[in-house]
């Protein structure tokens, strides 16, 4: 039944989408653990996190295969540690459940979704090295009127909202079949309080869907363009190839401009040179921009020279229409493995394994541009992911967001289905909306109601021109101005229900 439960979490997202099924895919894994010793439940939910994972993340094997020069045979391996690390959330998780409830099913009831909330969020945001990756909540990006109240608690509310439902199917599956003494009249109460939480989430998730699904409601229309160039990951800084992918990027670009958007964005690391500071590739892109008459968001590598060493930056420049630098955005939330190597005292031997890992410096502003009067923010690839990270400029005053990322490490895996997923819970979290270039795809737009649109399909050259209605200034969601308020607030609730059940612990 234990892994029974990490099949159904792993069909609830990209790309099987079958999302209903998140609203039971614990109770498996719930009876599978109750009344069991607590290093049995703790190996139970650790197994259930284990088939989850592994699966849901098989993707990574591809990454490192083809692109980190690891063989398959050592590949998996890896992956293993990954999904061991995630999985040891779930154990917690479960021993916890068990330790503390004592076999009352009402407490039990009572502890899951917050204990569940906050561990999920502990893993998902500790410093260099959160992973937040098929967080529960995600599983229902398709699900307009479910994620509406991630503009409150995040979507860290929404995964607390499907344990909670979870564990009230379990309660009341647990009396049917076992009618457990003193508790007879309890289930029905648990589906009460059950049933009026997810009346009040899904009536508050319409009435959202009216407001922010209304064109409207922004600060004024502003047309931007989309460059997906397509341009294969081992190609990108061949110096051969150079000439070829500005070419692509600039055909794009005139193209677009013929549209006359605002704002026209191109992928993560698009040009192959440092723009700033190659004189001759600075001038190119400074002439095609006043030759578009519209302001240009390129990804660019950057690098400061220091006293004893270089330091390389994932950024994002911010060409006007007369041709001139405005403003650079440097990424700030690196992926391990990736961008930098973790522990490097201990894993040393990492860097020698896989030739792509790039050794970058992090960033330290969540820079806000400006178009058209327009302030926007930009996150890069992977921090798309981080909730907190992503309503920084949005609390600055962005009224819109852009993403830029390359996908094209995930191959036609899930991989890229499950990052733009997430992006629909940032749109709705801050109520803004977010266009995305990627360099493979999936680009396209996600408006502050968490509609996906005009997206791209993989792997082909496209171009998305779309207009995109930024939200009124000062109108700022209740998650853009407190943030995490939801997780912490389950954080203590656990440890206090932890604390007022420790006396019957086993």
């Amino acid at each position: 039944m234990a892994l029974l439960s990490g099949l159904l979490l792993l069909f609830t997202f990209p790309r099987f989408d079958f999302e209903i099924l998140a609203w039971g895919a614990l109770v498996p894994l719930f009876f599978a653990i109750q009344n069991q010793p607590l290093a049995r439940a703790t190996w139970l939910g650790f197994g259930a996190g284990m088939v989850f994972y592994f699966f849901g993340l098989f993707w990574v094997t591809n990454t490192l295969t083809n692109y980190g020069n690891l063989p398959l045979w050592l590949s998996i391996p890896v992956l293993g540690l990954l999904a061991a690390y995630l999985s040891f959330f779930v154990a917690i998780f479960c021993h916890l459940l068990c330790r503390f409830s004592s076999g009352s099913t009402l407490f039990f009831f009572l502890l899951a979704p917050p204990l569940w909330t906050g561990l999920e969020y502990l893993r998902s945001t500790h410093g260099d090295y959160g992973f937040s990756w098929l967080g529960l909540g995600y599983s229902q990006y398709l699900s307009g009127s479910v994620i509406q109240m991630a503009d409150i608690t995040g979507v860290y509310g929404v995964s607390a909202l499907i344990v909670l439902v979870n564990a009230a199917l379990f309660y009341a599956l647990r009396f049917l079949l076992f009618a457990p003494a003193g508790e007879r009249g309890m289930p029905w109460r648990v589906a009460g309080v059950t049933g009026l939480m997810m009346a009040m989430v899904l009536g508050y998730g319409q009435r959202a869907l009216g407001v922010y699904g209304n064109s409207t409601v922004g600060g004024g229309g502003l047309r931007v363009a989309l460059a997906q160039g397509n341009i294969p990951q081992h190609l990108k800084w061949d110096s051969a190839y150079q000439d070829e992918v500005i070419d692509t990027y600039s055909k794009l670009t005139r193209e677009a401009a013929e549209q006359k958007p605002a704002l026209i964005v191109w992928p993560e690391a698009a040009t192959p040179y440092y723009y700033s500071l190659d004189s001759v590739g600075t001038a190119e892109i400074n002439a095609l921009a006043r030759a578009a008459g519209a302001q240009l968001l390129i990804g660019s590598p950057y690098v400061i020279t220091g006293d004893k060493r270089k330091v390389y930056y994932n950024s994002a420049f911010l060409v006007s229409a007369e041709g001139e630098n405005r403003g650079r955005y440097d990424k700030m939330h690196l992926v391990p493995f990736g961008e930098f190597v973790p522990f490097q005292s201990v894993l040393f031997f990492v860097r020698k394994l896989v030739s792509t890992i790039g050794d970058f410096g992090k960033g330290e502003e969540a820079t806000v541009f400006e178009v058209n009067g327009q302030r926007f923010g930009v996150s890069i690839c992977y921090e798309i992911t981080f909730p907190d990270l992503v309503r920084q400029p949005v609390k600055n005053g962005a009224r819109f967001l852009v993403n830029i990322t390359n996908d094209a490490w995930f191959g036609q895996s899930a991989a890229s289905y499950q990052h733009m997923a997430m992006g629909a819970l940032r749109a709705v979290e801050n109520r803004v909306p977010i266009v995305r270039a990627a360099n493979t795809g999936i680009s396209g737009v996600i408006d502050p109601d968490g509609r996906l649109r005009d997206t791209t399909r993989l792997f082909v050259k496209d171009l998305v021109i779309a207009d995109i209605e930024p939200r009124a200034e000062g109108a700022l969601s209740l998650y853009a101005r407190v943030g995490d308020v939801f997780s912490w607030a389950c954080l203590v609730l656990s440890g206090l229900l932890i604390f007022f059940g420790r006396k019957g612990a086993r």
